[in-house]
């Protein structure tokens, strides 16, 4: 069955190894149900707490049930003023199950639960015809109960539809290498378009390890191999470029603005805001200024350390380094030709593809998000695989037991210090799990007098460096998640950290990041405002930022209009726009929200925007809040002194003298 010592062996020898590992056992049967259906538990279990998770992406759901352009586009509301930041695939999923089932908590996030459990399957289905039952069954559980895993098959970022799509570009470009036919490699082509179509570039990230293993192991004639690379690089880029390609051909005016980009361009979203900005820019955003000082420096978070730290440590860091270890233990095994030739095309592939995520995500600028790391679920846990098999491969001497017991020593102290991570995690089950993880590195050490020995003691290291994760995952699913950035397991005890900021942002501290990130939540006063405004009206209201925006309009039910976007930057509408969409009676209300004009960087129409109406509409108080109706005759001043100036002075003070009293 393929162990670390096995070398390349005759088509027969991969033939009988292949059938060897797809004969499947009751017990294996039973052990993959019992795991998927645990899966199932922990993404599903009091799902409704998370209300609408994500609700700028909610919300954009809302509006394609809504409208059909709405659903074609991926518009923030059924106005079709602006996108959201992202292609639409993952939405039209959601939007599926609506259709079928009304909107709703449960329908927006099954999709989310189905799709990881679907890549559950894929991981077993990929590490079983390679790896023996309990080491398969033992990825496709790391996999499914990673915490970045389970956070978001509860979420409805685009994510887990992402890492699915990549998992079967992996399968089919697997087996393309292995059977030398084309039409597997344009399946995978056509997989990782529509990856591209749910979060454009990132899902790009697996395909030098595809192309890579397609080059060196691939049967085929070297003219065969470039002639079908090139073939589905066509059909990748003509796939992935489809969609934005017709979005950028429809006329501005007969279209919603693209959100993210500064040109209204879907090719200029794909390169910039979605992809080189992401991973070369390092300034900060103007806004990052207003940051706890210790977590606004690029050079004390990107590097080699980035992924284990106190910010992102919790979602991926319990097993990242016995990955990496893994994997440069795998690359090993396959530049000194120990495995078969089918096993070295998956073992490169993963390897690889583990290797090259760490480092993007490690190195990238500025604009990371925790939930990034979903992407390396699936290479960490199908590289651990491989390194366990590694590990239990026959083999008793002195220098190989002293690799293993220095992997183990180091995967150890880091699953140490993420059990330090927050008060959450019991002190005395980490220091348990240290000793027991000691213990077991260093019966491996020492010359075992009996053969399960070893063995034994591998599993009870794994078993230990596992607890971490699981444990890290039931505190995820116990505690609600919502806003633009969920987070897995406990509040840091690091006062300088995503979670603590986040923590404050939901207790209106500070008020300005809770609109950004979390969203202002309308009061019933507000919500009963908006849902009885006029039907003439096209969008019964615009507010800012598009997290805020997406909560009045969930709550409403009717279309409100992000002005900026997602973070109040984007230049839509314009001032110009805005006026005509007033002049016609199509925009019922704006309201302010005060904390997010003292944010710098807002967009300058925006601050138009918001200037304008000050200037020319009556203001009324709703529950604290500033509503203007734009449906009431504008106020009767001097044209002439009608200049537009910025609203304020950055410091929230009034500086506008001309003002309907």
């Amino acid at each position: 069955m393929g162990s670390g010592s096995t070398t390349l062996g005759s088509s027969k020898a991969e033939a009988l190894n292949h059938g060897a590992t797809m004969s499947i056992s009751r017990w294996e049967k039973w052990c993959l149900a019992g795991i998927l259906s645990t899966a199932a538990m922990f993404y599903t279990w009091a799902l409704d707490a998370n209300g609408w998770a994500n609700a700028y992406y909610s919300a954009a759901v809302q509006s394609g049930l809504q409208d059909p352009a709405a659903f074609f586009f991926g518009s923030a509301d059924a106005g079709n003023s602006i996108t959201v930041d992202k292609p639409p695939l993952s939405l039209w999923l959601m939007g599926l199950s609506v259709r079928l089932f009304g909107l709703s908590t449960w329908s927006v996030l099954l999709p989310q639960a189905a799709a990881t459990l679907v890549g559950a399957f894929l991981t077993y289905l990929l590490s079983r015809r390679y790896l023996p039952a309990p080491i398969a069954l033992f990825s496709t559980a790391l996999f499914a109960f990673t915490p970045i895993t389970v956070l978001l098959a509860r979420y409805n970022n685009p994510d887990p539809l992402m890492v699915l799509l990549m998992l079967a570009a992996l399968l089919a470009g697997i087996k393309a290498t292995e059977s030398g036919k084309a039409r597997f490699l344009y399946l995978a082509a056509g997989f990782l378009s529509l990856g591209f179509l749910t979060k454009q570039l990132q899902a790009f990230l697996i395909l030098p390890s595809l192309i890579a293993s397609f080059c060196i192991f691939s049967l085929v004639t070297w003219r065969r191999r470039l002639m079908t690379l090139g073939a589905a690089g066509m059909l990748l880029t003509l796939g992935s470029l489809a969609w934005p390609l017709i979005i950028d051909a429809i006329k501005p005016n007969s279209r919603p603005y693209v959100g993210g980009s500064s040109t209204n361009s879907m090719l200029e979203l794909t390169l910039g805001y979605n992809g080189l900005d992401r991973v070369l820019k390092r300034e900060n955003d103007p806004w990052t200024a207003l940051l706890p000082e210790g977590m606004r420096s690029v050079e004390t978070d990107a590097g080699v350390f980035r992924l284990f730290n106190a910010n992102y440590g919790q979602e991926i860091g319990w097993l990242l380094l016995p990955a990496l270890l893994s994997g440069f233990a795998v690359l090993g095994a396959v530049a000194r030709k120990r495995y078969t030739r089918a096993k070295s095309v998956f073992a490169l592939a993963v390897a690889s593809w583990l290797v090259i995520t760490y480092l993007v995500l490690s190195f990238m600028g500025s604009s990371f998000h925790s939930y990034y790391t979903a992407a390396l679920a699936a290479p960490v846990a199908l590289c651990l695989g491989l390194g366990l098999e590694l590990a239990l491969a026959p083999g008793k001497s002195k220098l190989f037991r002293i690799a293993i017991f220095s992997s183990l020593l180091l995967s150890a102290i880091f699953s140490r210090a993420m059990w330090q991570i927050s008060d959450a995690y019991p002190e005395w089950l980490g220091q348990t799990l240290l000793y027991a993880e000691l213990l077991a590195g260093a019966l491996i050490l020492i010359p075992a007098p009996r053969d399960w020995v070893r063995p034994a003691a591998t599993w009870l290291a794994v078993g230990s460096l596992t607890v971490g994760p699981i444990f890290c995952s039931t505190l995820t699913i116990n505690t609600p998640q919502f806003g633009s950035n969920p987070l897995s397991g406990g509040i840091a005890t690091n006062p300088n950290t995503l979670s603590r900021f986040l923590t404050g942002a939901k207790s209106l501290d500070p008020a300005w990041a809770t609109g950004l990130a979390i969203g202002k939540t309308p009061s019933p006063a507000m919500e009963q405002l908006l849902k009885e405004s006029s039907a003439s009206c096209t969008w019964a209201a615009a507010t800012y930022p598009g997290q805020t925006a997406a909560r009045f309009q969930l709550g409403a039910g009717r279309p409100v209009m992000p002005l900026g976007g997602f973070a109040a930057t984007d230049p839509s509408p314009t001032l110009e726009r805005f006026q005509e969409w007033v002049s016609k009676g199509k925009i019922c209300f704006l309201v302010v929200q005060p904390e997010q004009l003292k944010v710098p960087g807002n967009s300058s129409q925006l601050l138009a925007i918001q200037q304008w109406v000050h200037t020319n509409f009556e203001e009324e108080i709703v529950d604290s809040s500033i509503v203007y109706d734009l449906q009431k005759k504008p106020c009767l001043l001097n044209s002439a002194l009608n200049v537009l100036r910025p609203y304020g002075d950055g410091h929230g003070k009034d500086v506008g003298e001309l003002r309907c009293r």
